[in-house]
């Protein structure tokens, strides 16, 4: 499924340039072209190998993160694996700046920054690309929530890159299990293994599970599933079928039924009124130039 998807967001909110995704094959190569912003690069899937002109070589795989300073070329080298899936959201480091001066990101972002094992942060990835692509009330200040939210916690993984820390306020146990939920959701979990993964009982999960999140861990884990395909139904080219595999469905037909039932339309549907939608907005922009 190699594609390249890029939005730009600059009419959203003053600040950030662009946000997308990378998915490759096996073994493709490319240069990546100096930027004048700062590029934060997480990885979903895949290995790589990233090398920055006159440096070392770094290898990347799953929960591996990168942040590039502005005017710096790359290349990039992925892995065997057959397939690679990388987000990055482009961004002015200035607005942030000026809004949380005693972050002192200019000093903290300064360079070239590599982390790795921060599947934890690919829930505030996430909601960026949430937050960009999907029209809401206040979506502006939804969106520079989000991306203030995803540089502080790059920037404390970078400095203290053996802590994993929450972004939700609730039972450690419960917030690990969501974090699991939210990154790994192409899993088909049983409640035994991520009671394992979390080190609760099955009972007591379940428990404090419905408590404090509202409904069961099979519930949670099909709502993340059919919004990750409402997003790739909404700004990426691939077929049903892949999106279905992609989220985790095993065939398109159980992918169909879920997502209906979630949504209440087909994930055809569904795509085609996300394409008026944006042809809608394509003619008011265009009458607006004219």
């Amino acid at each position: 499924m190699p594609g390249f998807k890029a939005i730009e967001l600059d009419t959203i909110l003053p600040g950030v340039v662009d946000l997308g995704e990378h998915r490759e094959t096996a073994n493709h190569r490319y240069r990546g072209h100096a930027q004048n912003h700062w590029v934060l690069e997480y990885v979903i899937e895949g290995t790589s190998r990233v090398r920055i002109d006159g440096d070392p070589e770094v290898a990347l795989e799953a929960g591996s993160i990168a942040c590039f300073p502005p005017n710096l070329s790359r290349w990039w080298q992925y892995g065997p694996e057959p397939k690679h899936h990388v987000l990055w959201v482009g961004f002015e480091l200035h607005a942030i700046q000026h809004r949380y001066p005693e972050w002192k990101l200019s000093q903290a972002l300064q360079r070239v920054h590599f982390a790795h094992d921060l599947m934890h942060l690919e829930r505030a990835f996430l909601q960026v690309i949430r937050e960009a692509t999907t029209p809401s009330l206040h979506q502006g200040c939804g969106l520079r929530l989000a991306l203030d939210t995803l540089v502080l916690e790059v920037v404390r993984a970078f400095t203290e890159p053996r802590k994993i820390l929450s972004l939700v306020s609730i039972h450690p146990a419960i917030s690990k299990g969501l974090g699991i939920l939210e990154t790994r959701f192409r899993k088909n979990w049983t409640l035994s293994e991520l009671a394992d993964e979390v080190g609760l009982s099955r009972s007591r999960l379940a428990e404090l599970f419905n408590l404090e999140v509202g409904y069961s861990i099979h519930k949670f884990l099909t709502k993340i599933r059919v919004r990750h395909a409402e997003t790739l139904l909404s700004h990426s080219d691939l077929q049903i079928g892949d999106i279905a595999s992609e989220c985790g469905f095993a065939t398109i037909q159980h992918f169909s039924r879920v997502f209906k039932g979630v949504t209440g339309q087909s994930p055809i549907n569904f795509r085609r009124r996300c394409a008026d939608r944006d042809s809608g907005k394509l003619m008011v922009s265009d009458e607006s130039v004219g």
